[in-house]
């Protein structure tokens, strides 16, 4: 609901009004545009806007001026080390979950080669852990050894 305009009011200021009144956030109303704002003051301020826009202020002076009056008139403007923290803490969430994946898997694989060789690492109380390998594994480890020069 806009009030009427004065009378000579030149359609390019008018066309001026209506974009910066449907760009710029109003002061009297959080979360809404000034042109959306119910509130009389609101009104004022399209008016104040026309009156500048017929004195042949540009686009640029006129929202510099209000903001410079209504700091908060521009609405949500984004800042970049929000971003850029939003972004590094995702890359290290992704990082974390692919090493516990990793880790996840590879416990996975020790414990099916524990399975598969049919005996697992027990350890009595208070004595040290037996390990106990494959016939295969030690005949290997015995090839190693032969071909190393120095045995």
């Amino acid at each position: 609901m806009q009030s009427p305009q004065p009378p000579g009011a030149s359609s390019e200021a008018e066309e001026l009004v209506i974009e910066l009144s449907h760009d710029l956030m109003s002061p009297y109303c959080p979360g809404r545009t000034i042109a959306t704002c119910p509130s009389p003051q609101a009104r004022k301020l399209e008016n104040e806007m026309l009156v500048k826009a017929e004195a042949g202020m540009s686009r640029e002076e006129i929202e510099s001026e209000l903001v410079a009056r209504f700091p908060d008139i521009q609405g949500y403007v984004g800042r970049p080390e929000v971003l850029w923290g939003t972004a590094v803490a995702a890359i290290l969430a992704i990082a974390a979950l692919a090493l516990a994946a990793r880790r996840w898997i590879r416990q996975g694989r020790d414990a099916e080669i524990r399975g598969a060789s049919g005996s697992a690492p027990t350890a009595a109380a208070g004595s040290a852990p037996t390990l106990s390998a494959s016939q295969r594994e030690i005949d290997a480890l015995e090839d190693a050894l032969d071909d190393v020069d120095d045995f």
